[in-house]
C-alpha cells in the first residue's frame, strides 16, 4: 500500500493532519457530528481492547461478506491499522491525472486487506462513484491478499448523492463501467466480474450494532488482574460515549 503523508502514524496525527487541510472553525465544538473525528475516536478505542473480543465481535457480527469477514476476526491479533491513510490510487499504472481515494481507514492482516468506508450518524451520503471508485481502489491496491469492504455506519440502501437510496450493487453498479473505463487497466477484473463478487467483498455494520457488538463484548470479558478489568471498562466506555456524543 502506498501512503502519501508526512504526518505521524499514528491515529491522532493524522486526525490532525486531516484538521490542518481545512477550515478550523469546523472543530470549534470538539468536530461534533464530523465523520473523521467520530471514525478517529472508535478506531483509537477498537486499537486498543483486546482485539479478538471486540474488534473481532464487530466484524463478525456485521453483514455480508460472511468469509472474509470471518478471515480479518480470525486474524484481529495481527492486524495493523492504518487511519487516513492517503492518496489509495487507482489502477496499477502510475501516470499524472490517475484518479485516486481517500478511505477512512486500511486495516492489514497476513492474508486480508480491508479498505473502511465510514459515514457520519446524523446523515451521511455517498457522492455518486464513490463506492465504484473506493471498490477499484481495493481491487487495485489488495495484491495477493484476500479484498474487503468495510462500511461503518451503513445499512443498505445507501443514500447516494443524485439517486436517492440504493441498494449497495446498484450504488456500485451504476458507476462502476465509466470508472474502470477512465481507469484503463487491462489488470483488473472485468466490470461483470467485479458485480459478481460484490456480495463477498462488501460487508457493512450501523454504528447503533458496532455500539452493541461493544458492549456484549465487554459484558463478556474477564481478566485475573482489577486493573486490567477497568483499564478494559475505561477504553469500552470511550467508543460508547463517542457514539453517543456524535449521534
Amino acid at each position: 500500500m502506498e501512503i502519501s503523508s508526512t504526518a505521524s502514524s499514528s491515529i491522532v496525527g493524522k486526525l490532525l493532519e486531516e484538521i490542518s487541510w481545512e477550515k478550523a472553525q469546523n472543530y470549534r465544538k470538539g468536530g461534533r457530528g464530523r465523520e473523521n473525528v467520530l471514525t478517529a475516536e472508535v478506531l483509537v478505542g477498537l486499537d486498543f481492547l483486546p482485539r479478538t473480543e471486540f474488534l473481532g465481535n464487530i466484524l463478525r457480527s456485521a453483514h455480508g461478506a460472511s468469509e472474509a469477514r470471518a478471515q480479518v476476526a480470525a486474524e484481529a491479533e495481527e492486524l495493523q491499522m492504518h487511519f487516513l491513510p492517503g492518496d489509495l490510487r487507482l489502477g496499477s499504472g502510475n501516470y499524472k491525472g490517475q484518479p485516486f481515494v481517500q478511505p477512512d481507514a486500511v486495516l492489514e492482516t497476513p492474508s486480508t486487506y480491508t479498505l473502511v468506508e465510514a459515514k457520519r450518524i446524523r446523515y451521511g451520503s455517498f457522492q455518486p462513484e464513490q463506492l465504484a471508485r473506493e471498490y477499484v481502489a481495493l481491487m487495485s491496491n489488495a495484491g495477493a491478499a484476500r479484498p474487503v469492504l468495510l462500511l461503518l455506519g451503513v445499512t443498505p440502501p445507501v443514500r447516494v448523492k443524485g439517486s436517492g437510496l440504493l441498494e449497495i450493487h446498484d450504488a456500485v453498479g451504476r458507476f462502476l463501467g465509466p470508472v474502470l473505463e477512465r481507469v484503463g487497466d487491462e489488470a483488473l477484473p472485468t466490470e461483470s466480474e467485479l458485480l459478481d463478487r460484490i456480495p463477498e467483498i462488501f460487508c457493512w455494520i450501523s454504528w447503533e450494532e458496532l455500539n452493541a457488538c461493544i458492549a456484549q463484548a465487554l459484558e463478556q470479558h474477564s481478566t485475573l488482574h482489577p486493573s486490567s478489568e477497568a483499564s478494559v471498562r475505561r477504553i469500552a466506555a470511550f467508543v460508547h460515549n463517542a457514539i453517543a456524543w456524535h449521534a
